[in-house]
């Protein structure tokens, strides 16, 4: 899979002003309308925080590629894992060029009995940064002998305690929202309805969000100050109180944030030097 990024001019004014590390062009996608909350999201090299305890079935926020791997053949010898590639794209005036291909993230199917099933996803930041884990995400569903949704509240209090919210939505089949943040860090955006999920991705797209959040004064200055966030999702049967689905999802700006402005002064850093590259190559026809 590749992701095709576009780059756009940002004067260099613009970031110099912020910081000796900065970007001086940034991908267009997503933000064609950015303002100065933005441009300083993207030129900024914030410090990176550390990652939470939490752990779901041993994986946890920060972990290698190989340190997940292997965490996964302990939960299960039989999981079916794909890895999923990409790469970037930016241009250097006059040819489009590729950089290498980086593992982005994992899927697992872990193979189970009649119609249950168990799938894990594991998303990792992209280079020029450490690859980490960022973000984490296992669903189940239980239909041949699923439990009780107060003993399923009661197993997943037990392990991760008490939780920051709880809600519930949904018409015939109920879900019960479950959701943590760290003790020493603050949620960002809105938790009247529950803790949101904060975005992180390999491209630095998801740093609109966290420019909103900052508007609307639900985020601090520095965004990888915001918590990371587990929720836990328990969907009973439609008309009962047992729980057929599980899915349980938890993600890191504290790593996810920095790596995200990295990334996006890793591609200006390489299109600059593409285009300088191409300008000073070549031979000049006798005039």
């Amino acid at each position: 899979m590749n992701a095709s990024v576009r780059l756009i001019n940002l004067p260099l004014a613009e970031c110099d002003s912020m910081t000796d590390r900065s970007p001086r062009r940034i991908p267009s996608s997503g933000f064609r309308g950015r303002g100065p909350a933005l441009a300083a999201l993207l030129c900024s090299a914030t410090a990176v925080q550390a990652a939470p305890a939490w752990d779901i079935v041993g994986l946890k926020l920060g972990m290698t590629e190989q340190q997940a791997l292997a965490t996964i053949k302990a939960h299960s010898a039989n999981a079916q894992v794909t890895s999923n590639s990409l790469k970037f794209t930016y241009h250097d005036g006059a040819r489009q060029q590729e950089t290498p291909s980086f593992t982005s993230g994992l899927i697992v199917r872990i193979p189970q009995a009649g119609q249950d099933t168990e799938t894990i996803q594991v998303e990792f930041s992209a280079p020029p940064t450490d690859q980490r884990v960022i973000s984490l995400r296992r669903t189940l569903s239980n239909y041949a002998n699923p439990l009780a949704l107060e003993r399923m509240i009661d197993t997943v209090t037990q392990k991760y305690g008490k939780p920051s919210t709880e809600s519930k939505y949904g018409i015939g089949q109920i879900t019960t929202q479950l959701a943590w943040a760290e003790a020493d860090r603050k949620p960002c955006g809105k938790v009247d309805k529950g803790l949101l999920l904060p975005p992180v991705s390999q491209t630095p797209d998801s740093l609109r969000w966290y420019e909103l959040q900052q508007k609307n004064k639900l985020a601090p200055a520095n965004t990888a100050d915001c918590s990371a966030v587990l929720q836990a999702k328990l969907t009973t049967k439609a008309g009962g109180s047992s729980v057929v689905t599980m899915e349980f999802q938890m993600t890191d700006p504290g790593y996810g944030v920095p790596a995200m402005q990295a990334t996006a002064k890793w591609l200006a850093d390489l299109e600059a030097e593409a285009r300088k590259v191409r300008l000073n190559s070549g031979n000049a026809p006798k005039l």
